[in-house]
């Protein structure tokens, strides 16, 4: 367990440390050619920080962010935008996939060696994967040793000690809330998981959905029990320890408990009706359009208080807290189920490693993707980042909710094994929604998935 993981030099930094399987809310395949919004100010020393000229050259970045005018994707396009103006002989040819959609090409890409220059990375069990089929470039640390990324970050981008990506923000979850919704309703903001049950019994004799999440898509489910089971234990590794077989899932009586109180949300109706078929966008749109009034999702997400494209009263009444302790549980507020999930690479495949090179580090230098980010509200980025002042409420909660942890994991349970366990221990998620299903079913199943895997 990493304990007090966050609380160096937080006065007057944002502090990274971590990323997942970000998100982005639907869209579909987005090539185009930049810059394609205007590039936003920002100081400091980057590489290549004043014009420079050379022979004509054209890069392809591969994003899993299409909404290039707001949130994460505008901080992403921005950065290239700035290189671009700096750089006026490169041409950056973006292609932008909805998550799932990208998780899928990039394998085919992989598969086929395509010629991808920089792209976007998610750590753990699906850069294992792409390392081992050679398509992923490796990094020395040491050229980014100055560039104020939060100790142990880079561990879910390291495989059997070597380098292979940068991480990009740092991930937590939370529970985001709608203030008016609870108010008008007059119920409580949920502190403890009974709380939380009546929450979603209250919402539900008002006709309204209490929580939204996207099921469909398997992996928040796994961080949700992730986080129960931490609260039940307050062990942040026995969810880990079990997957690589130190112990089981079975034999943790805390595995269980996680898994019975996970099915009496479910039965408790917390979730909306359409939550095994409701993907990313859908289940955000449910939030956003004030028609559930929470979303467990993840500090990704903090460009939602300044995305003009949700209604102002949302964005108006949008606040955070941290997940719900469970009475008689070991688990307290300020353990946090955080990680670095997501980042960028280059890729082995490139014709133009030189100068894509020049661009992943201009990428990742500290007043570029870490400042824009932080800047403009679109994510908490995995490097030290200095207090503004012009921060929105969501940013100083997701500031303090981070600042305040005391413990973590430094990984999810779903990316912390192979490709093939992710895959498993997902579609298990999937079957506790269903009635025949049961929480011994759970532990069960994923300790089968967990011996396979340790069998790999």
């Amino acid at each position: 367990m990493q304990k007090n993981i966050f609380k160096k030099g937080l006065s007057v930094s944002v502090i990274a440390s971590m990323t997942l399987i970000l998100a982005a809310c639907g869209g579909t395949t987005k090539t185009e050619e930049s810059p394609s919004v205007a590039p936003a100010a920002s100081n400091g020393a980057s590489p290549a920080a004043t014009a420079v000229t050379g022979a004509p050259v054209t890069l392809k970045f591969f994003s899993n962010l299409p909404d290039r005018k707001s949130g994460m994707g505008f901080a992403e396009q921005t950065v290239i935008d700035n290189y671009i103006k700096l750089n006026p002989n490169v041409k950056i040819e973006v292609e932008a996939l909805a998550d799932e959609t990208f998780k899928q090409k990039i394998k085919a890409y992989s598969s086929n060696n395509e010629p991808v220059d920089v792209m976007m990375l998610h750590g753990a069990s699906d850069l294992k994967s792409l390392a081992k089929a050679g398509y992923v470039q490796e990094l020395n640390p040491a050229d980014y040793s100055t560039n104020n990324f939060f100790e142990g970050s880079l561990k879910n981008f390291t495989i059997d000690g070597k380098v292979y990506g940068l991480p990009r923000n740092s991930d937590y979850m939370v529970i985001y809330y709608n203030k008016a919704m609870f108010e008008k309703n007059a119920v409580k903001v949920p502190t403890t998981i009974q709380e939380l049950k009546d929450a979603a019994t209250a919402f539900r004799a008002k006709k309204i959905i209490p929580m939204s999440i996207n099921g469909k898509e398997l992996w928040t489910t796994a961080l949700l029990y992730q986080n129960i089971v931490q609260r039940v234990s307050g062990n942040q590794t026995a969810i880990l320890d079990a997957i690589d077989s130190k112990t089981t899932f079975t034999k943790e009586t805390s595995m269980l408990e996680g898994a019975k109180v996970l099915k009496d949300l479910i039965d408790a109706k917390l979730f909306q009706d359409s939550a095994l078929t409701a993907d990313y966008g859908a289940s955000q749109n449910l939030f956003a359009q004030e028609k559930a009034a929470m979303w467990y999702m993840g500090a990704w997400e903090a460009g939602m208080a300044t995305n003009a494209t949700f209604p102002e009263s949302f964005r108006n009444n949008l606040a955070v807290i941290k997940f719900p302790v469970l009475d008689g549980g070991k688990g307290v507020a300020t353990d946090l189920i955080a990680w670095n999930g997501g980042g960028y690479g280059i890729s082995t495949a490139s014709k133009h490693k030189e100068e894509a090179k020049k661009f992943f580090d201009f990428l990742m230098s500290p007043d570029q993707w870490a400042k824009i980010a932080w800047e403009t509200g679109a994510a908490v980025p995995a490097q030290k980042y200095e207090m503004t002042g012009k921060e929105t409420e969501v940013q100083k909660a997701l500031s303090e909710v981070l600042n305040g942890a005391t413990s973590s994991p430094g990984a999810s349970m779903i990316d912390y094994g192979d490709g093939q366990f992710k895959n498993d221990a997902q579609l298990l998620f999937g079957k506790i929604f269903t009635a025949g299903y049961t929480p011994e079913n759970l532990v069960a199943d994923l300790d089968k998935a967990a011996a396979t895997y340790s069998k790999r």
